[in-house]
């Protein structure tokens, strides 16, 4: 739990940022890859479809809403589409 503490407090303040977590409706949160997510990791607060980290917590709402994009390394998931679209 410290680490995820420490990943709020790295990526809060003015801006909000996805951070590659999602769910369809009545399915349980799925990361970007596909793994389901731990939520013992976190709570995800509201109920929205995508996660964002915020000043204060860890949120949801519709996908589409304007945010910042916290990227890490691509794996095997989004490489693939990656050279999909040469």
């Amino acid at each position: 739990m410290y680490v995820v503490k420490d990943f709020m407090v790295r990526y809060s303040g003015l801006f909000e940022h996805w951070i590659g977590l999602r769910r369809e409706s009545g399915q349980p949160w799925k990361w970007v890859n596909g793994t389901i997510f731990s939520q013992q990791l976190f709570e995800v607060r509201a109920e929205g479809n995508c996660a964002y980290v915020s000043d204060v917590s860890v949120s949801s709402s519709r996908c589409y809403s304007l945010r910042n994009w916290i990227c890490s390394k691509p794996d095997a998931h989004t490489k693939g589409k990656e050279d999909a679209v040469e």
